[in-house]
């Protein structure tokens, strides 16, 4: 897929999209940073300031040691970028949108994230503990040795999600659609599920003891015989030796 070029200066990549009412109807527009820098578009001028993004790093499109703060109720659009040890904790973002990012080693804890959308994303190494995703949807999206223990997810569309060497404890997952989601040797210890489908997630690498879940929610989930002990506690059954 070929990336959409700035409706500005027609020479780097658009990150940031904008809609724009021209003459009684809506238009979509792609700009790249250094032109939305210029423009002075909010959120992303603030983004700019409270992140210290310099200008060599509005040509690379890669940004380091940044810090996203006081930005609750903010919208953004952000495309094609790369985060580095960036801090987007203690935020209420609405409508946030990240498409074809990378996020090394950065700091999301404590955000709060509704209608956001993660898509052909991966997070990697990053510490999320206490994240808030409310009515969000993460598409391609891959999770590489991010720390999520007590992070919660309602409403949420996950599609082709891979939790890959994750620590998430004290997880709650409310009200979820699942498709193609994968766990793989990831700690979901006492994770909450509540009315959200396990059927076809194969949880075998995983450890999954001190569950809360409907075992109708439960049914169709993949598991080793070693597992099933786990979830005996489900089926107020007590296994003796």
């Amino acid at each position: 897929m070929q990336p959409t070029m700035c409706s500005r200066c027609h020479k780097h990549v658009a990150v940031v999209f904008i809609t724009k009412l021209e003459g009684g109807q809506s238009k979509n527009e792609g700009l790249c940073l250094k032109c939305a820098k210029e423009l002075g578009i909010k959120p992303i001028d603030d983004m700019i300031q409270k992140m210290g993004i310099t200008d060599e790093d509005l040509e690379n499109l890669r940004f380091v040691d940044g810090e996203l703060t006081g930005f609750s109720g903010k919208t953004l659009d952000v495309r094609g970028c790369v985060f580095e040890r960036c801090r987007f904790g203690d935020n209420d973002f609405k409508r946030i949108s990240f498409v074809d990012c990378v996020f090394d080693k950065c700091e999301w804890s404590n955000a709060r994230l509704t209608n956001a959308a993660f898509q052909r994303a991966r997070l990697r190494g990053c510490r999320m503990t206490g994240l808030e995703i409310m009515r969000g949807a993460l598409m391609n999206v891959a999770f590489d040795g991010c720390m999520l223990d007590y992070a919660s997810f309602a409403e949420c569309k996950l599609d082709h999600a891979v939790f890959s060497d994750c620590r998430l404890r004290d997880s709650l997952w409310s009200e979820n659609r699942l498709s193609r989601v994968r766990f793989d040797h990831s700690d979901l210890e006492r994770a909450q599920w509540a009315r959200t489908q396990l059927s076809g997630l194969d949880m075998t690498t995983c450890r999954i003891a001190g569950w809360t879940v409907s075992l109708t929610d439960l049914r169709g989930m993949k598991v080793t015989a070693a597992q099933v002990l786990d979830l005996a506690g489900l089926l107020g059954v007590e296994i003796v030796s």
